[in-house]
């Protein structure tokens, strides 16, 4: 993997920009960095996060403290870019698992291309949430607490920063492409 990107682009900088509420394509991120707040409120009504499910304000609260802790690396109740930066390997991982530590392009394709395959469960060059979902909740180490939630909120974030020609539509109606899936994988990897 490349060093961290100075600028909040690609999957990644959509969703941090998102949770902002400012422009998705900002790239300055000066003073820039949100709260527990921002967060859940990006949960609650950007991804729709455990929407129509018992106990939906205790999942939100639950999710948002989990999010906050792993991210919050300073520990001040704010995520800022470098910060939320740390969670790009984890994202990588998902879309192109097992990529040597500066990947070509070739490589890439390869292991983004494969994941979505899998994730693809209909074969019809379309990955839509429930797959997306099905397909996390499947990758989970055994024994992940709270599985669900968990591959839910996985797939509703992949969604949402990875599609680029559905954004006005609610995220449990997008699907993402093969394109746009390796499209994300080389932005994620610096290769794009």
């Amino acid at each position: 993997m490349p060093e961290k990107k100075r600028k909040p682009t690609g999957p990644m900088g959509r969703t941090f920009n998102r949770i902002l509420k400012v422009r998705e394509a900002r790239t300055d991120t000066q003073d820039m960095a949100f709260n527990r707040e921002q967060l859940k409120e990006f949960l609650d009504n950007g991804l729709q996060l455990a929407e129509g499910e018992w106990f939906r304000g205790a999942k939100l609260d639950g999710v948002t403290d989990a999010l906050m802790e792993r991210l919050d690396l300073a520990q001040d109740g704010m995520v800022d870019w470098e910060e939320f930066q740390e969670f790009e390997r984890s994202v990588v991982d998902v879309i192109a698992p097992a990529l040597s530590e500066n990947p070509t392009a070739e490589q890439v394709e390869m292991a983004a291309s494969g994941t979505f395959a899998q994730a693809d469960t209909s074969g019809n060059g379309q990955v839509t949430l429930d797959e997306l979902q099905h397909t996390t909740k499947g990758s989970l180490p055994a024994g992940t607490e709270h599985a669900d939630l968990v591959a839910q909120l996985g797939a509703r974030m992949a969604i949402d920063g990875v599609d680029e020609d559905q954004r006005g539509e609610k995220v449990s109606r997008r699907t993402l492409s093969r394109n746009e899936w390796v499209q994300a994988a080389k932005q994620l990897t610096g290769i794009e």
